[in-house]
């Protein structure tokens, strides 16, 4: 259960470093209070997609959600590059607690199935929250030749990455 506790933890990790490492990079204000709210709606989502899965205790294939997030992060992604990267970062906490909790509703749903304690969800948002912080500062004291040309289109293609990913290898 622990092993299983720590994945969790760090599939979840992993967006919040993603996105902490793109905010940073672009260098966006973003407040410490806004990060708390963040971190606490991720564990919060985790939990209530939790009590959801432990409720229908059968196991719901992990495919068909891999290829529903997918498809969301690819039309978001789209979507992004379309609006020239005014649509993410007009409202950022919003849009950025709408696609981190894209893959949480999923993982916390399995979570249940596979009746992992309940208080996973505190570690999530605790490893959600500190490699947010690592992510911002990692993206913010780094600079790429390549990403400093086409720093408007780098969450765009971060998200289309990770849709054609889901869809094709789920």
């Amino acid at each position: 259960m622990v092993l299983t506790t720590l994945l969790f933890c760090m599939l979840i990790g992993f967006d919040g470093l993603l996105w902490g490492a793109i905010i940073g990079y672009k260098r966006v204000y973003f407040p410490f209070g806004q990060l708390l709210l963040l971190s606490a709606g991720v564990g919060l989502i985790f939990f209530s997609t939790y009590l959801v899965g432990s409720a229908v205790g059968v196991e719901i294939s992990t495919s068909l959600l891999n290829r529903l997030s997918g498809m969301v992060f690819l039309a978001v992604g789209l979507l992004q590059l379309t609006h020239s990267g005014q649509f993410l970062f007009a409202r950022l906490v919003r849009n950025l607690f709408i696609i981190v909790n894209i893959d949480n509703i999923g993982y916390g749903v399995l979570s249940g199935v596979q009746e992992v304690h309940p208080l996973t969800s505190l570690f999530v948002a605790a490893a959600f929250f500190m490699l947010f912080v690592i992510g911002m500062i990692t993206g913010s004291s780094e600079r790429f030749r390549f990403l400093t040309r086409n720093n408007k289109v780098l969450p765009s293609l971060v998200l289309i990455v990770i849709g054609t990913y889901k869809l094709l290898f789920s």
